[in-house]
């Protein structure tokens, strides 16, 4: 009897404790968020050590610290660091379903739980797993929008949301139908926009705004096709004086993305001004991008940095290869084709540039120095000077694939030039000779020509086109290449 009157009494103080759970996102709460958002994650920590010395459990600290789980992993790529941090996945949630049900973050707060941990699964191809937090995000913002509308951090979930599903490749959308899930870029475009005009307009919602420009950042580099609305992110993000190494890194692509490669590489210069817990080694990364868009031979030197210290496992191949590509445009087909063979080490790869490299290794394939340097000034918006080198070369005589590659080009430099009907030509004619190729460039001039008639209003024509680039299969960059190309079918669907 005495030994069940202890337990009864453990068991209540036990549910006590637990039922005692609370959301306050208070001042320190605030700048322990924004300090993870800037990955000083110690000083995170001991402000939660204040926070924590409440009586009652601020479940906040259990989302924060999902965040930092979630950068740490999203930034530095090592299964190890996913492995150990997994662990920690269920306690949170555990902590935020006590919450009442009353409180708008409780499902809100879940729900980015599921979608961090699905991100970070989809890096490690636990694609099963991350599809059912998905799921369980979905439901859990369509029930928090349902009970909660003038809820605004609802905006930042769906918006996210919405891009992702928006974006599922044709074989997968009978995935979205079985679980009943819907979702459109313009539609989450809108809501992470809306979020982001309402956090400059309300001290409550203003703490959001960092991390909606960052997601806005990465739509408008990959998904969208209107410049202008690049160039109103860049805004945005050029208006933030204290820059965090996330917002860097998205304004320094978008710049790059958007043919601003001096910009990009003032902006990068700064790397190093910034204290972090964590390395972000791909800074070097970038910033040797945009030395090889100058052919600047030092570039080489900071590609190898990146290769040398950077423990994950994403675009090391693709830096070595660029290493190569310092030494064939000097014209030095040695050197490029011994330190081609380097990538070979790398024998799993998951994004597309690294895919290429270990394609290009495999198969030894020797680009033609000028079209190379044309490609490199045409990536850093050196548009007039890839002109030159391109009208400087006699295509007669050429093999099959550098002459694809070359009306490639050649339309890729006229239509930034705004030559559009000599890009439209040079367009058609890459896909004439190169549809039925591996290459991915006939799959990208079919993507560019959809575009282009996007622009200029010329629908039927933009589908036609949007949907002859799904029917091809390159080896390379088909993935992201088709994400693009349904992300146009889906714009011109809502017109």
């Amino acid at each position: 009897m005495r030994r069940f009157f202890i337990f009864f009494i453990l068991f209540n103080l036990l549910n006590v404790s637990l039922i005692a759970s609370k959301w306050d996102f208070n001042t320190k709460c605030q700048e322990a968020y924004k300090a993870t958002l800037n990955l000083r994650f110690e000083k995170a920590r001991h402000l939660f050590n204040d926070i924590h010395s409440d009586s009652c459990p601020n479940a906040c600290v259990a989302l924060i610290e999902n965040y930092q789980d979630f950068l740490q992993i999203f930034i530095l790529e090592e299964e190890s660091v996913f492995k150990a941090k997994e662990s920690n996945r269920k306690s949170r949630i555990k902590q935020l379903e006590l919450l009442p049900d009353h409180e708008p973050f409780k499902n809100w707060s879940l729900a980015v739980v599921n979608l961090q941990w699905a991100f970070s699964r989809l890096k490690f191809k636990e694609y099963f797993t991350a599809a059912l937090e998905i799921r369980k995000a979905y439901f859990l913002l369509e029930e928090n929008q349902e009970r909660f509308p003038d809820f605004a951090p609802n905006l930042l979930g769906k918006g996210l949301l919405n891009v992702i599903l928006g974006t599922v490749p044709p074989e997968y959308t009978w995935v979205l139908n079985l679980a009943s899930m819907e979702g459109s870029i313009p539609k989450g475009r809108m809501q992470l926009w809306q979020l982001a005009e309402m956090a400059k307009k309300e001290e409550k919602n203003a703490i959001w705004l960092s991390e909606t420009l960052f997601y806005l950042s990465f739509i408008e580099i990959n998904l969208n096709t209107d410049t202008l609305a690049a160039q109103r992110v860049m805004q945005e993000l050029d208006k933030i004086e204290d820059k965090t190494p996330l917002l860097l890194y998205a304004e320094a692509n978008l710049l790059m993305r958007s043919g601003k490669n001096d910009k990009a590489k003032k902006l990068l210069e700064i790397r190093g001004n910034f204290e972090m817990d964590i390395p972000f080694y791909y800074l070097d990364y970038l910033y040797a991008e945009t030395l090889s868009r100058k052919l600047d031979q030092k570039a080489a030197t900071y590609f190898q940095k990146y290769e040398s210290n950077f423990k994950g496992l994403n675009y090391k191949a693709d830096a070595l290869r660029k290493i190569a590509w310092m030494a064939l445009i000097q014209g030095d087909t040695s050197n490029y084709l011994q330190a081609l063979k380097a990538v070979q080490k790398y024998s799993k790869v998951q994004v597309d540039a690294d895919k290429q490299a270990l394609y290009d290794a495999e198969n030894q394939i020797i680009y033609h120095p000028e079209l190379l340097k044309s490609r490199l000034l045409f990536d850093g918006g050196y548009y007039v000077q890839a002109e030159v080198v391109l009208e400087a070369m006699s295509p007669s005589g050429f093999p099959e694939n550098d002459l694809i590659e070359y009306y490639y080009r050649q339309g890729r430099v006229a239509d930034r030039l705004a030559k559009y009907d000599a890009a439209i030509q040079y367009y058609k004619q890459t896909i004439l000779l190169g549809e039925k190729m591996p290459y991915y460039y006939a799959a990208n001039a079919a993507l560019k020509l959809g575009e282009l008639y996007e622009m200029q209003n010329n629908f039927d024509k933009a589908i036609e086109a949007y949907e002859n680039c799904l029917e091809m299969k390159p080896d390379n960059y088909r993935i992201s290449i088709h994400q693009k190309a349904k992300a146009g079918l889906n714009r011109l669907q809502k017109k």
